[in-house]
């Protein structure tokens, strides 16, 4: 048995591992979990399968089946262990037209699909299947800078669902520049259909308020372009609106300079575990760092119930070569016990979040959004902690919550650039998206676990509430199970016009019916 901690993990394995994306994929199966595929009858079922057997008469390069090396290691390919699934076969196309085509098929068959780009989140179905066809992403690979003059009157980068973020920040960086995007380094692309949080997100708004325009397959298999100009409907609708509305090939992305900008990843003594606290409050507070749009944290606690040791520290950037900056100065006060802050090129930051690419325990994510309150840091930490140590003591199981302010002037910036479909006031003030996780290894435990992450969320949405602290907002990107982000964007009028969107694009409901995530309807 073992615990473990995110926070750890992330210094340990500073350094950019390799074969935690598709760049570098692993081949050796002692690296997979645990594996259990569909062997005699079963193996034959899944060779006999009408639509596997026609992608695979078509596109016999692009599908691969439960007996072989390519299967095992795309459909393990998720950061949360309970998210691999058993698919009959997988489908791995390398462009939009051989995926249109593929999808015709999977359709014509009324067959069950999954869609799986980086694999990060941890809901079980959402991005697998265990029946019909895995449709995985990993061979559209582009990365293409388009400066100015375009179409667009911006530069721009053409991005496929192929490499993670920090593959994608790594090769900008060869020409001094950088997109608004994921923070961490092993995390997809399709982190900017549920909106997206970025390090720059306090000058630019939402990863996908920098978005021009999307390719994307829909549902009778053409291949159309979503931006202000062609189908600007959709385009809203894909600002936060997921996998509802087709299948996107392509992201892109503005894209500007970067230089070398303060920051790193810290775990902090223990000791000093009131002062933490104390800084995530006065960031957050009126006057707090959180008003320098230059500054961002990623900072988290975490408790093991097998030992009832608290870790606790944070992944920091200011995105400017400023050695101390005022914004910062709670954190970086803290004593370190391990960890590297200063001035850096970006992608070091990146890189040091690579550890997130474990794949190989089981994870619950859910999240509540509480209002910028320094007292909401205090009552996220209480909640968690007294409600771990008193439903699930003693078990190994690690669990805690990463803290991720959005300020108003985030929320002024996402509306400065076109809108989107999460459509937040700025003039409802900042808030914080409380990821409220859970770690373990035992499948056993998933009852418990899951019965304490749902208590959790409830207890800590009664709390808030009754404290005048609750903020009406769900982030897709974190939500778990049983949760409804759609019903909370933009007060309850953007749920309206997704589902008007998602019957003109998709009337049949082939993304309502057959593939997993969170529904319009």
């Amino acid at each position: 048995m073992r615990s473990f901690s995110v926070l750890t993990a992330v210094l340990c394995l500073r350094d950019l591992a390799e074969g935690h994306s598709f760049g570098a994929v692993r081949h050796d199966l002692a690296d997979l979990p645990s594996y259990k595929p569909p062997t005699g009858q079963a193996l034959e079922a899944a060779k006999g399968h009408a639509t596997c057997r026609e992608l695979r008469a078509k596109h016999r390069k692009d599908v691969y089946f439960p007996d072989t090396q390519d299967y095992k290691v795309q459909i393990t390919y998720h950061w949360d262990e309970d998210a691999v699934l058993y698919p009959h076969c997988v489908f791995a196309p390398h462009d939009a037209k051989t995926l249109a085509d593929g999808l015709s098929i999977i359709t014509k068959h009324k067959t069950p699909f999954g869609v799986r780009s980086g694999g990060h989140m941890p809901n079980s179905g959402a991005a697998s299947t265990d029946d019909g066809v895995l449709i995985a992403m990993s061979n559209f690979r582009q990365v293409e800078t388009v400066p100015t003059p375009n179409d667009f009157g911006t530069p721009y980068v053409r991005l496929g669902p192929g490499p993670s973020w920090g593959e994608i920040y790594d090769i900008l960086a060869k020409e001094g520049v950088t997109i608004s995007a994921g923070r961490v380094y092993s995390v997809g692309t399709s982190l900017a259909l549920g909106g997206g949080l970025s390090y720059f997100s306090g000058d630019r708004g939402w990863a996908c308020n920098d978005v021009v325009n999307y390719e994307i397959v829909l549902a009778n298999s053409t291949v159309v372009q979503a931006n202000e100009r062609e189908n600007p409907d959709l385009f809203w609708a894909l600002k936060g609106g997921s996998s509802n509305f087709g299948i996107v090939t392509r992201y892109d992305f503005k894209y500007f300079e970067v230089g070398q900008v303060f920051g790193g990843s810290v775990v902090w003594d223990p000791a000093h575990y009131a002062d933490y606290l104390a800084a995530e409050a006065s960031f957050i507070s009126p006057g707090g760092g959180h008003e320098d749009t230059k500054a961002a944290i990623m900072p988290n606690f975490e408790i093991s119930l097998l030992t009832e040791k608290i870790a606790h520290g944070a992944v920091l950037l200011y995105n400017a070569p400023d050695p101390d900056p005022v914004a910062l100065q709670n954190f970086t006060a803290i004593p370190a016990t391990s960890g590297y802050l200063g001035v850096q090129d970006f992608t070091n930051i990146t890189a040091s979040t690579n550890a997130y690419a474990t794949r190989d325990f089981r994870w619950s994510f859910y999240d509540v959004t509480l209002k910028a309150d320094a007292r909401s840091m205090y009552l996220i930490n209480d909640t968690v902690i007294s409600l771990a140590k008193q439903e699930i003591p003693g078990l190994n199981v690690s669990v805690g919550a990463a803290v991720q302010p959005v300020t108003q002037q985030h929320l002024k910036a996402a509306r400065a650039a076109g809108g989107d479909a999460l459509d937040l006031d700025p003039e409802d003030g900042s808030f914080i998206i409380a990821l409220i996780y859970a770690n373990w290894d035992d499948p056993a435990l998933d009852p418990q676990v899951v019965r304490w992450s749902e208590l959790a969320i409830s207890e800590l949405t009664k709390r808030a509430k009754a404290e005048d602290l609750h903020y009406p907002f769900i982030f897709l990107n974190d939500a778990g199970p049983g949760q409804n982000p759609f019903e909370t964007y933009g007060k309850g009028k953007s749920l309206p016009k997704l589902q008007q969107v998602s019957k003109a694009y998709d009337p049949e409901g082939v993304f309502q019916t057959y593939t997993g995530g969170f529904k319009v309807f």
